[in-house]
C-alpha cells in the first residue's frame, strides 16, 4: 500500500469523500486530513492504524494529490499577482506553520484572533484564506489571486476549480456498478473484476462530446470512478453464493453444494408411474436432405424415459431449438406405435422390442417447455400430472441426464461431423466440414441406439428391490419393464395415437385456395375438400382460412379441425409437392428461402439482359432511320403503290447479293483481284446489303 503521508489523497468509498492528508505525527500514529468534498473548514483527526485497516478491506484508496489551480512559475506571475500573494503569505505564515496546533479547533481560533489583531483583520475572513491554503495542498501559491475567475462587464467569467482525483459516487454510479457486475462478472465467462471495471468505463463513462472516431475517449479522472471505488463497492455488496452460481453455473453449484440423500426412482410403483423428459443439443453437424452441400447446424434431441425401468419410451430429433414444438414430437412419439414409427425410418422391429405406446401418470421436466400453456392439454385431456423440477436442479432427473451422456459420448460424437474437444482450439480441425448425415439418417441411428439400450444395456449401478432379486430380474430396461408390467402395472394408460398427437401438436392458420390448401408454402388436399369442392369455390370466389395442426418433424400431412362434428380431416401433400414428404419444416423453409434468393438473382440477371437487348434494338432502329434519310424522298402514294413490285425486286437483289458474296468469297480465297459484279452495276439497296455483308465478313 502507499505510505500515508502529507499530500496523499484518501478516497473514501463509503461516503464518496476525498481527504487530503495535512499532517502526520512523527511516530506515524495519527494525523489530520481535510475533506475536499465538503465545504466544512475543519481538519479531521485520524488514526493511521484505522486507515490501514480500512484500506486493507477496500474502503479506502490512496492516491497522490495533483494541485492544478496554482501551478504557476514565477515568470508567469504579474507584479500584481506576486505582490498580492506575498502579502497574504506574510499574514498567514504564522498560522499555517503552527503545526499541529492549527488543526485543533480551540487553538486555531486563538491563533487566527492573534493574527487578525496584528493585521487589523476580521478573524472570520482568515478562515477562507486557511481553507484555500489547505485545499491547494499547502502551497504558497494558494494565495495567488484568481483573476481568471473575473472579467469585464459583459464578458464571460472563466471558472476555476481544483481537479479532483476520482469521483464522488452517486446512486447512478452504484446502479452502473450493479449493471456491469450482472452483465459481465456474474456470467460463465469468468471475467476478472478488473476486466469488468474496464467494461464499466467503456459502457458508462465515455466522453460522447469528443470528435467521432473509432477510438474511445473516457471522461476525465474526476468524472469517473476509480477501480478501488468499484472494488470496494463490490466487496460490500458481494453475494458469494449468487456469484458462484452465476460464474460456475447454478446447476453445478446445486450439484456440488448440497447433500444427496435420495434417489429419483425411489418408491415408484412401476412402469408409467413417472416419465422423465429432457432435451440436449446433439454433438454433430447435419447436412440438408435437399442439398447435401448445405450445412444446417446441430439437431435438438428429446428423450422420454420411464423412471422405474429406465426404458426409453419416446424420442424426437428436431431442428428447432428446445421448445414446445420439439417436445411435442417426443410426447406424440411416446404414445405412438413404435413398430410403425421404426418402419417409417426403414427399420423393421417386432412389438416386443419396443412395447411402449402409453401415457404416464406423471411427467417430470425442468421447467421450460412444461410450464407453458401448451402443456395444459396433457393435464386436462389425459390427466397427466406435470411436475417441474426447481430451477437448476437437473440432478432430480439424473436418470435421463445419464442417458444423454451415454448417447452423446458413445454414439453421436463419433459420427462424421461430430463435435470434438479440440474444435475450439486455435488451429484445431473444423469438424463441421466432415458432416455427411442428414436429419433422417441421424434419426435412424438414434433409433438403433435406443433399441440397443432398451434391449441390451446392462445397468450395473441399478439398485434392485428385494422382489426383483428374488425373481432374478436382469438390470436391463426391457427386462425391468416386462417385470414391472407383470407385477406392478397399473400406472400406464393408453390413448389413440392421433388423439395424443393432435392434442400436443402446434396449431396455425392455413388458407384454402384454388391450387390447394396452402400452409407454410406447401399445398395439401383432403377427401372432404374434394367432395365439398373447396378448391372450385376458392377459385370462383375468395380464399378462406382454416385451423390446422401439424408435426414440424414431418410435413407429409396436416390435420384440419372440424368444429361442427368435433373430428379432424387428414390432409396430404399434392403430388407435385411430394418432394417435401417426410421432410422437416425447418429444412423446407430453408430451401424455400434459398430458392427465393436464387430467383431474385436470376430475375436481376434477366432484367439486365433485357435492358441490353432493348439497347441493341434501339441502336439498329436508329441506324435504319439514318439510312432512310439518305435515300430520295418519295410521296406516300409512290411508297404504297408498288409494294408488290418492290418486294419482288428485293428478293432478286438479295439472291444476287448472296450469289455475289459467294463468288467474292471464292475470289478472296484464290487471291483473285477481279470483282464478279461491279458496284456501279448494282442498285443502291444492293450496294448497301453488299457493304453490310462485307463488314460482317471482316469482323468474322
Amino acid at each position: 500500500m502507499s505510505e500515508i503521508c502529507v499530500g496523499k489523497i484518501i478516497n473514501d468509498f463509503d461516503n464518496g469523500s476525498q481527504y487530503l492528508v495535512l499532517w502526520t505525527a512523527p511516530n506515524n500514529t495519527h494525523g489530520y486530513w481535510y475533506d475536499l468534498t465538503s465545504r466544512s473548514r475543519k481538519p479531521i483527526y485520524f488514526k493511521v492504524a484505522d486507515v490501514i485497516t480500512d484500506y486493507t478491506v477496500g474502503r479506502y484508496e490512496i492516491t497522490d494529490f495533483v494541485p492544478t489551480g496554482q501551478m504557476r512559475t514565477e515568470e508567469s506571475l504579474s507584479d500584481t499577482e506576486r505582490q498580492r500573494r506575498d502579502k497574504l503569505w506574510l499574514i498567514m505564515k504564522p498560522a499555517v506553520e503552527s503545526e499541529p496546533d492549527i488543526y485543533d479547533k480551540k487553538q486555531r481560533l486563538s491563533i487566527l484572533r492573534k493574527i487578525g489583531t496584528s493585521n487589523n483583520l476580521d478573524p472570520t475572513n482568515l478562515y477562507s484564506l486557511l481553507d484555500k491554503y489547505w485545499r491547494s495542498g499547502k502551497t504558497k501559491n494558494a494565495f495567488i489571486p484568481n483573476y481568471n475567475r473575473s472579467g469585464a462587464k459583459g464578458k464571460e467569467r472563466a471558472s476555476f476549480k481544483t481537479e479532483k482525483i476520482g469521483k464522488i459516487l452517486t446512486d447512478i454510479d452504484r446502479d452502473n456498478f450493479a449493471a456491469a457486475i450482472k452483465r459481465h462478472y456474474l456470467t460463465r465467462n469468468k471475467r476478472t473484476l478488473k476486466s469488468t471495471y474496464e467494461k464499466l468505463l467503456q459502457e458508462y463513462y465515455v466522453d460522447k462530446s469528443a470528435s467521432p472516431s473509432k477510438k474511445i475517449t473516457l471522461l476525465p479522472p474526476n468524472e469517473r470512478p476509480t477501480f478501488r471505488q468499484f472494488q470496494y463497492w463490490f466487496s460490500k455488496n458481494r453475494d458469494e453464493v449468487t456469484e458462484q452460481k452465476k460464474r460456475i453455473g447454478e446447476s453445478a453449484f446445486e450439484l456440488s453444494g448440497r447433500s444427496v440423500l435420495g434417489k429419483s426412482d425411489y418408491g415408484l410403483m412401476g412402469p408409467g408411474a413417472q416419465f422423465q423428459i429432457d432435451s440436449t443439443v446433439g454433438d454433430i453437424y447435419l447436412v440438408s436432405q435437399f442439398d447435401r452441400s448445405n450445412l444446417i447446424g446441430r439437431p435438438v434431441i428429446y428423450f422420454i424415459i420411464d423412471t422405474f425401468s429406465r426404458m426409453v419410451v419416446g424420442m424426437s430429433v428436431a431442428l428447432e431449438g428446445p421448445s414446445w414444438i420439439s417436445m411435442s414430437g417426443a410426447i406424440a412419439n411416446m404414445a405412438s406405435d413404435k413398430v410403425a414409427f421404426c418402419k417409417e425410418h426403414g427399420i423393421e422391429i417386432s412389438e416386443s422390442e419396443w412395447p411402449c405406446r402409453h401415457i404416464p401418470s406423471s411427467l417430470i421436466g425442468d421447467r421450460g417447455e412444461l410450464i407453458s400453456k401448451n402443456a395444459d392439454n396433457l393435464v386436462n385431456m389425459f390427466g397427466v400430472r406435470v411436475v417441474n423440477t426447481p430451477p437448476y436442479r437437473a440432478d432430480l432427473k439424473g436418470i435421463i441426464e445419464q442417458y444423454f451422456r451415454t448417447i452423446n459420448t458413445n454414439s453421436v460424437a463419433l459420427l462424421p461431423g461430430g463435435v470434438k474437444p479440440d474444435m475450439a482450439k486455435r488451429g484445431g480441425r473444423d469438424y463441421r466440414l466432415d458432416a455427411k448425415l442428414d436429419i433422417r439418417q441421424l434419426t435412424q441411428i438414434i433409433i438403433k441406439c435406443v433399441l440397443h439400450y432398451n434391449n441390451h444395456h446392462y445397468m450395473e449401478y441399478f439398485e434392485k428391490t428385494e422382489p426383483m432379486m428374488r425373481d432374478h430380474v436382469e438390470a436391463i430396461p426391457i427386462k425391468l419393464w416386462e417385470w414391472g408390467i407383470r407385477n406392478l402395472s397399473g400406472a400406464l394408460r393408453s390413448f389413440p395415437e392421433d388423439t395424443v398427437r393432435l392434442a400436443v401438436m402446434p396449431t396455425d392458420k392455413a388458407t384454402v385456395t384454388g391450387k390447394g390448401i396452402r400452409f407454410k408454402g406447401l399445398f395439401y388436399s383432403s377427401d372432404r375438400a374434394v367432395n365439398e369442392a373447396w378448391f372450385e369455390k376458392a377459385r370462383s370466389k375468395k380464399t378462406w382460412p382454416v385451423t390446422v395442426s401439424y408435426d414440424p418433424r414431418n410435413m407429409t400431412n396436416i390435420f384440419i379441425w372440424n368444429n361442427d362434428d368435433k373430428v379432424y380431416d387428414k390432409c396430404s401433400l399434392l403430388d407435385w409437392n411430394s418432394k417435401n414428404a417426410g421432410k422437416h419444416l425447418d429444412e423446407i423453409i430453408y430451401e424455400q428461402r434459398k430458392e427465393k434468393i436464387v430467383s431474385r438473382q436470376l430475375k436481376s440477371a434477366a432484367i439486365e439482359s433485357k435492358v441490353n437487348l432493348n439497347s441493341e434494338i434501339d441502336a439498329i432502329v436508329a441506324e435504319a432511320q439514318d439510312m432512310g434519310k439518305a435515300l430520295s424522298q418519295k410521296s406516300k402514294r409512290e411508297k404504297v403503290s408498288k409494294i408488290r413490285e418492290n418486294r419482288r425486286e428485293e428478293r432478286e437483289n438479295i439472291q444476287t447479293a448472296t450469289s455475289a458474296s459467294d463468288k467474292s468469297s471464292k475470289t478472296v480465297r484464290s487471291k483473285a483481284t477481279s470483282t464478279p459484279i461491279s458496284d456501279y452495276e448494282m442498285s443502291p439497296t444492293l450496294r448497301m446489303i453488299k457493304q453490310k455483308m462485307e463488314e460482317r465478313q471482316k469482323n468474322d
